[in-house]
């Protein structure tokens, strides 16, 4: 028997737990879309003069996430660009850059795909074989950014948007306080970033305020193609420890992950006070970039990887 919409008579395509609420396709794209847009008010991500990139993997984060700001740059006269970063993951990255490149063509955005390979010199299943390493992710993450920011810098990007949802949120905010690292909560936000320089590009999280799971109903209603599936190595991550638990707290106590959030919001002011610092970021000596130290942390890596103590490429 079909449930009806909260809102009108018609059928119910989804239930919002948190919200008690039963939503039809049209309530439910539009709520998605008025919430994601209030963010991106609330929080000032786009301004005049603003150019835009949007980081896009081809998952229903960052695809939903550029469907979105695709009209809301174009109701503001801002040029949008997609970026995609393939990390070299065999069997999993493939489809997904395919999908990133329909949608980019569909909506007619200029789209980028930048390589690990071409760009630090090692892909991640590369990295995986190594012997006596930190975890895949750890280098994942660390390269993907250096790569993004770079790119984006020299694109003349002002903001560079990334898709991260409620869920990833939620998960930062307890990972950095389990590991007692509350000093790196004082950089995350919905908006901004670790520092204000000509060599950071600002990062944007129009999706912050935004369950995981709705963004994959939003991507399967909008007819994006998504194909969904997690990279293969993320079992390897602490991220993903954190993650089954908190969606075993939410399934019995809908909205937790609105509340961890929440929490943080209402601290972050006083976190970013307390950690503050009056370092002057400088540039790595080795690749040129932003780094606090004389080597990034970049290039430390790829010392390690592979196995030098000199120069790296």
């Amino acid at each position: 028997m079909a449930v009806s919409c909260s809102k009108c008579s018609g059928d119910a395509v989804v239930y919002l737990p948190y919200g008690n609420e039963n939503l039809c396709k049209k309530h439910f794209v539009d709520s998605f879309e008025k919430r994601v847009r209030r963010t991106a008010r609330e929080f000032r991500m786009i301004g005049k003069g603003d150019r835009v990139g949007v980081a896009v993997s081809g998952g229903k984060d960052s695809v939903s996430m550029l469907y979105l700001l695709k009209d809301i740059c174009d109701s503001m006269r801002v040029e949008l660009v997609a970026l995609s970063v393939d990390e070299g993951i065999e069997g999993y990255r493939e489809g997904t850059l395919k999908v990133a490149k329909e949608n980019c063509r569909k909506l007619g955005v200029e789209h980028r795909i930048l390589s690990f390979k071409r760009e630090i010199g090692i892909t991640v299943d590369e990295i995986a074989k190594k012997k006596d390493r930190m975890r895949t992710c750890s280098y994942c993450g660390v390269f993907r950014r250096w790569i993004l920011n770079k790119t984006a810098r020299e694109m003349g990007l002002t903001k560079l948007a990334v898709g991260h949802n409620l869920d990833d949120a939620a998960q930062t905010v307890l990972m950095n306080f389990l590991r007692n690292e509350p000093f790196r909560l004082a950089r995350f936000g919905p908006s901004g970033g670790i520092i204000e320089h000509e060599f950071f590009v600002d990062r944007i999280k129009p999706l912050i305020r935004i369950p995981e799971r709705e963004s994959a109903v939003y991507s399967i209603i909008r007819g994006m193609n998504i194909k969904f599936g997690r990279c293969p190595y993320a079992h390897e991550a602490f991220r993903n420890e954190v993650r089954v638990f908190l969606n075993e707290v939410e399934e019995g106590f809908p909205g937790t992950k609105f509340r961890v959030f929440n929490s943080f919001m209402s601290v972050r002011d006083v976190l970013r006070e307390k950690f503050s610092s009056n370092e002057t970021p400088i540039k790595c000596k080795e690749c040129g970039e932003l780094s606090s130290n004389e080597v990034c942390m970049r290039c430390k890596m790829l010392r390690d990887l592979r196995g030098e103590k000199g120069k790296c490429l």
